[in-house]
């Protein structure tokens, strides 16, 4: 309601833009580093090891469709 009212500037707009990214990234990372609150050992990480050929697709293709395929058939597999 308040940002309704008034305009942000160039900066502030560009700073929100990465809040999304931010967000992601710190919810993914929870999720693959820590298992019960706890730092998990990444040789034994079925997670840690799925993600490495997701990120790979999500690098090459700019998909989130294919994307989240990989990450579903990584972990299938493993």
């Amino acid at each position: 309601m308040l940002l309704s009212l008034n305009t942000l500037p160039e900066w502030g707009m560009r700073w929100l833009n990465h809040v999304p990214v931010a967000v992601i990234s710190a919810l993914v990372a929870q999720e693959l580093f820590t298992t019960d609150g706890h730092f998990t050992n990444l040789s034994s990480n079925v997670e840690w090891i799925t993600a490495l050929p997701t990120l790979w697709v999500a690098i090459q293709t700019r998909s989130l469709l294919g994307t989240v395929v990989a990450g579903i058939l990584s972990l299938m597999l493993l």
